[in-house]
């Protein structure tokens, strides 16, 4: 029991560092940073990398007005404990810097398939937009329409939601033993981890018209992922699934959670 303990433990530093992965090695010499947005606060940028990806960007260039890295050591703590500490979240990222300055770059080398399906779903050409996605994101866009379907057979934003996490409760059981389990590709398979929950509740509630999001941080000390919900009353919540947590409170969630509170607008 020991033994496979320690091995679980090892598995999950793996695909967390995998998830994490960077290099200061993007090329961000021809940058015309005179034109890159910038931002002040990380509520803004959050929305602006969301955006993005909501439209399929995989390239973003910014400049952080009130941020200046001087070296290496600086750069990595920075990733570390505020972009993927917060809001950044790939199973691979590379990125860039201009040092001295708050210019910053990354570029997300593999997508989540929950984004990329929910990406799909609401594209002008769902059939091409189909046609793009891997045989297997196919077959969890077929599982997804489904549980979409009967969640829009509800009338409120609340009932979806509600309706969402508990069929991802009724179909997955927690199981952290590869990477498909850290994604909504475990729907397939009914086993998923934190960031595979996540991920389903992010793609579902997105398909059905839900402003849904995903956020990193640390339940009880270790990293984890979860989600949080825009209603259209402007007043957000925290939901995680694999807790069978439902639209909780920052004061609830501070017990146990921690994370870049900030990051989400309008926070109840």
């Amino acid at each position: 029991m020991i033994k496979k303990f320690f091995v679980a433990m090892i598995l999950g530093l793996l695909m967390l560092s995998s998830q994490i992965a960077a290099h200061a090695d993007m090329d961000v010499s021809s940058v015309n940073w005179d034109s890159a947005p910038r931002f002040s606060n990380r509520s803004d940028l959050a929305s602006y990398i969301e955006d993005g990806r909501r439209k399929g960007q995989r390239e973003f260039y910014f400049v952080l007005t009130n941020v200046v890295i001087n070296n290496k050591e600086e750069y990595d703590r920075f990733f570390r404990e505020e972009f993927v500490g917060g809001y950044v979240s790939a199973p691979r990222i590379d990125r860039g810097v201009v040092y001295g300055t708050g210019r910053l770059a990354y570029r997300i080398y593999r997508e989540y398939p929950g984004m990329l399906v929910a990406n799909a779903y609401l594209s002008s050409n769902q059939y091409q937009a189909w046609m793009h996605l891997t045989p297997e994101e196919q077959k969890l866009y077929n599982i997804a329409v489904g549980i979409v379907d009967e969640a829009n057979k509800r009338s409120s934003e609340l009932e979806k939601a509600r309706y969402i996490h508990d069929e991802i409760c009724r179909r997955v059981h927690y199981k952290n033993e590869n990477e498909r389990n850290t994604t909504a590709l475990g729907l397939i398979d009914g086993y998923v981890q934190c960031r595979g929950y996540a991920d389903a509740f992010y793609m579902l509630g997105r398909m059905c018209d839900l402003n849904v999001r995903k956020i990193n941080g640390t339940r009880d000390g270790s990293a984890h992922m979860w989600n949080w919900i825009t209603f259209k009353d402007g007043k957000s919540y925290f939901v995680d699934v694999g807790y069978r947590y439902f639209l909780k409170t920052r004061e609830q969630m501070e017990k146990n959670y921690r994370c870049k509170w900030d990051v989400v607008p309008n926070l109840q």
